[in-house]
């Protein structure tokens, strides 16, 4: 497996979004730019090479790869690499590659290529995690399914959920879609609270 263990808390709870240091500020704002290096640059060198670094070129950082650097070289490719994989993958599957890979916002020159290809791939497997969990989550919520999610908070009304038409639980679900589409993982709490203002408003 490229992660060792994907450990993941339940239920499910939305990570708060990290908090970049000021030393790290410049960094994110040239991950903000369109010359800012991306995963895929990362990815591309690490097929090249047996190390990666980042060196400054017009006032951009490029993402390089060879078995030894060249050139005047930033400090800052382990940062680099942290936000491009936050980015790409969000939050909650990047944290668990970088905790698995001991990635860090720390400085450093050199990056192996090794550790760029397991930490994709470790992302990339938390993410199908992820994803596969907010999916259970939102048939779980499932008006038209009548999921044991949706009958509780419905239950908790004094509603009978079969009692409903199927357009209004049609309604319902539309309406929590938009809430899936954000990146994983869901929140089960914020879902519950968002389905029983909306069962509150149709008993209104």
């Amino acid at each position: 497996m490229a992660c060792r263990q994907l450990l993941l808390p339940a239920p499910l709870r939305r990570p708060p979004d990290p908090v970049l240091k000021p030393t790290q500020a410049p960094v994110a704002q040239l991950l903000a730019t369109p010359d800012a290096p991306q995963l895929g640059a990362f990815v591309s060198a690490a097929a090249a090479g047996q190390l990666l670094w980042a060196s400054p070129v017009e006032g951009r950082l490029e993402v390089r790869s060879g078995a030894t650097p060249t050139g005047a070289v930033s400090a800052d490719i382990g940062r680099l690499f942290v936000v491009a994989l936050r980015e790409h993958f969000g939050a909650a599957a990047s944290a668990i590659a970088e905790r698995e890979w001991r990635l860090g916002q720390r400085s450093r020159r050199l990056l192996p290529a090794r550790t760029v290809k397991r930490a994709v791939a470790c992302a990339e497997s938390a993410l199908d995690l992820l994803m596969a969990q907010s999916y259970l989550l939102q048939i779980e919520f499932s008006a038209v399914m009548l999921g044991w999610r949706f009958r509780r908070v419905a239950d908790g009304l004094g509603l009978d959920p079969a009692s409903l038409a199927i357009e209004r639980r049609q309604a319902l679900d539309q309406a929590l879609a938009p809430d899936f589409t954000l990146p994983p993982p869901a929140d089960a709490e914020a879902l519950a609270a968002r389905l029983r203002t909306l069962l509150n408003q149709l008993s209104h």
